[in-house]
């Protein structure tokens, strides 16, 4: 039996609605813009050049902030569907699988302009760092901090500083993950480019909507072997 996308539909043809209306709006805004600066100096083309320049590079970070803000939502939940179907089937059954999974998948979805995580690791009460990739540099420096206990501290995500892994200079983050009332543990996140409140915000709702419900479910699983 076929599944019907109609939602996936719905949501395609929005975005191609929003990314016309974007491009219109641009293009419609350039043309009273430039006739002011000809007007302003009719006679040099330098301001009408830099003009262009920088209208374009306004139009390019602008739009793929709105392509992030449009991707992201929908696109995190399809994407992280397999993780969930993956624990519900009982393929993944411990903590060490999922924080190997979870790092992972973090990896790769998050792999914008405005929000790159290049690493990721998870720990919890009942496991050690975890992470799909060695990083060993960052184990040891978090241990010494005793992150996992100060984590308990936070209730949002929050730049801890920076950190050098294989001779490069990463910004770590650290989410901490709240399941209600009840603290799990954190998740620690690299990047190369410092992340704004705005798209850190975007983690936030990752570690609510997706992170918190599944690594309990985890550990109620693990308690119970």
């Amino acid at each position: 039996m076929i599944r019907r996308r109609s939602y996936s539909i719905i949501y395609k043809v929005q975005r191609i609605i929003l990314l016309v209306f974007y491009i219109t709006t641009a293009i419609s805004l350039s043309i009273p813009l430039v006739r002011l600066v000809v007007r302003l100096s009719p006679d040099h083309l330098f301001p009408l050049v830099a003009f262009l320049l920088i209208y374009t590079v306004l139009v390019v970070v602008f739009g793929t902030m709105i392509y992030l803000i449009s991707y992201i939502p929908f696109n995190l939940a399809s994407a992280f569907d397999p993780i969930k179907n993956e624990i519900a089937s009982g393929a993944i059954r411990n903590m060490d699988q999922l924080g190997k999974r979870i790092t992972e998948f973090t990896t790769q979805f998050f792999d914008f302009s405005f929000l790159d995580i290049a690493h990721a690791f998870i720990q919890t009460k009942q496991s050690e760092i975890i992470s799909h990739e060695e990083i060993s540099g960052v184990q040891h420096a978090l241990t010494n901090y005793d992150m996992l206990d100060k984590s308990k501290q936070l209730e949002e995500i929050i730049r801890a500083g920076k950190i050098d892994l294989n001779n490069k200079e990463y910004h770590l983050y650290i989410l901490p993950i709240w399941f209600g009332e009840r603290w799990l543990g954190y998740m620690g996140l690299l990047s190369e480019h410092r992340i704004s409140c705005f798209f850190q915000k975007f983690l936030m709702e990752y570690e609510n909507n997706f992170l918190d419900d599944q690594i309990m479910h985890v550990i109620q699983l693990s308690n119970k072997e």
